[in-house]
């Protein structure tokens, strides 16, 4: 320290120096100034005004330069009091001396306060940086929906009591409450991967509906796992995206092929670009491939014992779905958005699905048996009720191929009659004129491709073919209005009209009272009272075309077919 301020203190006693000849001692410095700036004691004699105007010239860039040194000299004590100080705190450290107060106990306990909260922060941050590392970037969402739900217009097709001849009895109106919950994370890992977590509430053997019915004796309410996807995008291929695990709907569609709240098992492949300066915008391919049912091998034997082969392998067959998709969007200007997309969804396997009718969560299966003869007791023969659990039968778990309730058309071995090859066209037409309330304009068009007649019993046990062209559905459909902000409107009108195969009916809009051999109108008012809160009302009329025994049965004359009408009323808060 003591050889830095020793340093300092000769450079600035050279900088202030050299240039001072007049008042310095040392022969060498004037001789070193006077060739560079001659400083004349009195006017020479003969001297030309060009030589004065010069010699008065070097004059002022010699006070220039002396201003010039004295502010470096000031500079230079300031940087000499400053190292002085610091060599003086560096000799006091180093002999334990300090000029500071004594520690009181006060100081003492908020040192260590500080350094506990300094302690926890570090390790926080700690685990913070550990976890990116392993999850990488982590989002929560959700939402709770509350429901009051009203049904008007339920009837049965059992005989009535006033005319056993007519089919219909009207039930008294339902009323029940009802809830949602569902709650979700996503994260991302790198920029090439995301991943998604989602749980939610709803009857574990119900796989188009997440509401819980408010029921039971205050039971508990399931609550489980609704998605569990990795998403791949490769920078390599810019618009590629791989996905597996369980998913909601990678494609475009309405609820008249799939229920909103069906979320999909499988792997998709996702191509999409974008384009600037036309009025195409994008362009997406998607495509899929989804396992519906596996099950082990089984055997299938003849009537004398032996192995059936063939129709062994059929009772192993797995089911699927695979299916593809093209969509286009269309910017003419920036009020104005078309879009269309083509699909093709093909069900693999269905015709050995056998539909059952469900009731509750119990499938209740007529079974007859005889109690041998015992002494003087004869035989009898009795008849009674098995309930089998649903979700035995739906989860695969049983390898029975069975599904749930299907209003489809079946030929007379239970089994569908129809296979189901979904063509399935969709555009929408959107107008952006009103910033508070856009239109929306949307039409769905789905044909069965794979429609078969269906087989019932004839006279004498021979096969009757009732010929099928129950193959088309329709879906129109307007909005007008939005919920993103607080005091925002929407209003819609939907009008359904769905064949009797047009769709698998297990998948399809779960609010309507008959998922197929329909018609039916919904009407829609949602309200924001905060972009998160959002209060709903919904009225879905549903109409049987065909009577209660439906397009390929004969009603009897004056059966009751009345609407069944709907009401729900939501309160939804989502973050």
């Amino acid at each position: 320290m003591h050889y830095l301020m020793t340093r300092a203190l000769l450079l600035s006693t050279l900088l202030v120096v050299a240039p001072l000849p007049s008042f310095c001692q040392t022969p060498e410095a004037p001789k070193k100034i006077a060739t560079n700036l001659p400083v004349p004691t009195k006017e020479p004699k003969g001297a030309t005004s060009d030589e004065m105007e010069d010699v008065h010239r070097q004059l002022r860039e010699q006070r220039e330069e002396l201003e010039r040194l004295r502010t470096i000299l000031t500079e230079q004590s300031k940087i000499i009091t400053e190292l002085r100080a610091a060599d003086s705190r560096t000799n006091q450290n180093a002999l334990g001396v300090s000029k500071a107060p004594a520690m009181t106990s006060d100081d003492s306990k908020q040192i260590n306060v500080a350094e506990r909260l300094g302690g926890v922060e570090a390790q926080v941050k700690k685990t913070s940086e550990t976890l990116s590392k392993q999850l990488g970037s982590i989002t929560f969402s959700g939402d709770i929906r509350l429901r009051m739900e009203t049904f008007f217009g339920l009837s049965n097709s059992l005989p009535t009591g006033s005319n056993p001849a007519a089919l219909g009895n009207e039930l008294s109106p339902r009323y029940r409450g009802r809830i949602r919950a569902r709650l979700g994370m996503r994260g991302q890992i790198g920029k090439e991967f995301d991943w998604g977590l989602r749980v939610a509430t709803g009857s574990l053997a119900d796989n188009i509906s997440t509401n819980q019915t408010l029921t039971d004796l205050f039971n508990r309410k399931p609550f489980a796992l609704d998605q569990a996807y990795i998403t791949y995008k490769p920078k390599q291929v810019p618009g590629l995206r791989l996905q597996g695990g369980k998913f909601e709907a990678p494609w475009t569609s309405t609820e008249m092929l799939f229920d909103s709240d069906l979320q999909f098992e499988g792997i998709n492949e996702m191509y999409s670009r974008n384009f600037k300066g036309s009025t195409l915008k994008n362009l997406t391919f998607v495509a899929w491939q989804l396992p519906l049912l596996e099950r082990n091998s089984g055997f299938v034997r003849n009537s004398n014992g032996t192995v059936n082969v063939e129709q062994s392998r059929r009772a192993g067959r797995d089911l699927g779905l695979f299916g593809a998709q093209l969509s286009a969007r269309f910017e003419p200007s920036a009020k104005v958005a078309f879009g269309i997309s083509v699909a093709d969804h093909y069900f693999s396997g269905t015709q050995f699905i056998t539909p059952v009718q469900i009731f509750g969560s119990q499938l209740q299966v007529p079974v007859s048996f005889t109690i041998p003869a015992n002494g003087t007791t004869p035989a009898q023969t009795v008849t009674t009720t098995v309930s089998i659990p649903r979700d035995l039968l739906t989860a695969g778990n049983g390898n029975l191929g069975l599904t749930n309730a299907s209003v489809n058309a079946t030929n007379r071995d239970g089994r569908l009659s129809s296979g189901y090859n979904l063509v399935d066209v969709l555009g929408r037409l959107e107008l952006k004129h009103n910033n508070r309330f856009p239109v929306l304009f949307l039409f769905d068009f789905v044909h069965n491709t794979l429609t078969r007649d269906v087989v019932t019993a004839g006279p004498g046990g021979t096969n009757l073919i009732i010929p099928n062209k129950e193959s088309n559905g329709y879906w129109a459909e307007v909005q007008v209005g939005k919920t993103k902000e607080q005091g925002d409107m929407l209003f819609g009108y939907t009008l359904m009209r769905i064949e009797k195969d047009a769709v698998l009916t297990p998948f399809n809009f779960s609010d309507i009272t008959q998922q197929s051999d329909s018609r039916a109108h919904r009407m829609v008012f949602s309200y924001a009272a905060d972009p998160r809160v959002i209060f709903t009302v919904t009225g879905i009329v549903t109409q049987r075309p065909h009577g209660v025994l439906g397009v390929f049965g004969t009603t009897p004359p004056d059966s009751l077919n009345r609407p069944t009408t709907r009401f729900q009323f939501d309160t939804m808060f989502k973050f």
